[in-house]
């Protein structure tokens, strides 16, 4: 027996192969990562699933101004416009395996933690690996 999808399932994995677009919601507004993430990121980031074959914890997408506020993030921080992704990465091999594919998409902003990976895609922001 077959089950149709609804309008919102089919609207929350538009354009997208692995991943879904309420992955990128900021914590208090449901909706906002299909409304105001940027394409570019989560599409690279969906790229990379689709040749890793690997699951992906995506701890931070789209930040609504209330939520970036709480956190205590910068005014011109990428999360509050959508242009930046953070990823819980536990592991050299999969973090390496998630690095090498986003430079081979042309990514030229990543940031590595213990246990994160950031990238983003503002262009407004000089090109940077940055150690956390």
């Amino acid at each position: 027996m077959s089950q149709e999808l609804t309008k919102e399932q089919i609207k929350n994995c538009e354009g997208l192969n692995y991943l879904t677009w309420d992955m990128f919601d900021s914590p208090d507004s449901p909706g906002s990562g299909y409304n105001f993430m940027e394409r570019e990121p989560v599409i690279i980031l969906d790229e990379i699933v689709k040749k890793t074959r690997r699951h992906l914890n995506i701890e931070r997408g789209y930040l609504s101004k209330a939520a970036a506020d709480k956190l205590g993030l910068a005014s011109n921080n990428s999360h509050r416009v959508g242009r930046a992704i953070q990823i819980r990465v536990v592991g050299q091999r999969k973090r390496m395996d998630i690095i090498k594919h986003l430079c081979l998409l042309g990514v030229t902003r990543i940031a590595v933690g213990k246990d994160i990976l950031y990238f983003d895609t503002d262009g407004l922001k000089n090109d940077a690996f940055m150690i956390w």
